[in-house]
């Protein structure tokens, strides 16, 4: 008979998920990887994408696996395992993804929902997973008060400039005008806030011919479909879809000049000011 609040045995078991995790992501192996989830798990990822259970935790994974995540390590730490019955459990976790040599790209908090099943001792039922904004600013977000959408103007709030050495601009921007990391990328491109503009900080590549400098800019917006009939009415192509594994903006459009920008509903990510500052309107 199991007890109520759960075993020893039942808590090394349940932890033992997430270090198998760990060892299909560092073996690139998604098959491994997907296999402490049930077949229909409730997978909802860090862009709020719900793959379709198993099969599409697996193959999500592997797109990353062969991709932007190629080569990198996972370290998955449970922090928390609350029984509500002897066959189901909540757990928190935290995860950080680094490269081979351990520097860090990013790091994830979980919510996830276990429940004891017939083919494993656990599996994972439910998985909800986020990036924590960093810094002490982000403890006021929740107490801004919601804007009305129908009056917020779209906000330029994103720069991205293309960098020989990002690691090396990122520390300037950083000592200097105390901008903060909170994002990189596996290629060592790199991404700092100072809590209203987000700046992308991309590793220029030898041998392609994007040059170094000024690349795009882009702005907050509240409605997506609104802007794309304003753009398209005033001679300029319908906004594309950017197909990307970074949390960012969700679509590229290009003034009358040829200039690229990036539109984002949910924003361009890091910390954001502290409640009652100005926010530029």
């Amino acid at each position: 008979m199991h007890h109520t609040h759960g075993t020893q045995e039942d808590t090394g078991q349940i932890r033992a998920l997430w270090a198998e995790m760990a060892r299909g992501w560092a073996a690139g192996d998604a098959a491994l990887f997907a296999a402490n989830f049930t077949a229909d798990c409730d997978f909802t990822t860090v862009r709020g994408d719900k793959p379709a259970g198993r099969d599409g935790i697996e193959a999500g994974h592997a797109a990353l696996f062969d991709g932007p995540y190629a080569g990198t390590v996972l370290d998955a730490r449970v922090v928390a395992v609350r029984f509500l019955g002897p066959d189901l459990a909540t757990v928190e976790a935290e995860s950080t993804v680094s490269t081979p040599d351990g520097k860090p790209l990013t790091t994830t908090h979980a919510l996830a929902v276990v429940e004891r099943a017939p083919e494993r001792p656990w599996l994972i039922r439910a998985f909800h997973n986020m990036i924590p904004a960093p810094g002490p600013a982000q403890r006021a977000r929740d107490e801004e008060p919601a804007p009305d959408a129908a009056t917020v103007r779209p906000k330029l709030r994103h720069l991205a400039i293309v960098a020989r050495d990002p690691e090396q601009l990122a520390r300037f921007y950083a000592s200097v005008f105390a901008m903060e990391l909170f994002h990189r990328d596996p290629d060592g491109s790199c991404f700092l806030s100072d809590g209203y503009v987000s700046l992308a900080l991309i590793k220029h590549r030898l041998d392609g011919d994007t040059p170094v400098g000024m690349n795009h800019f882009g702005f907050h917006i509240t409605d997506t479909t609104a802007t794309s009939e304003a753009l398209t009415a005033a001679g300029t192509p319908k906004p594309a879809e950017r197909f990307t594994n970074r949390p960012f903006a969700e679509y590229r459009a290009m003034d009358p000049e040829g200039n690229w920008f990036d539109l984002s509903e949910h924003g361009f990510g890091g910390p954001r000011p502290p409640s009652g500052s100005d926010n530029g309107g």
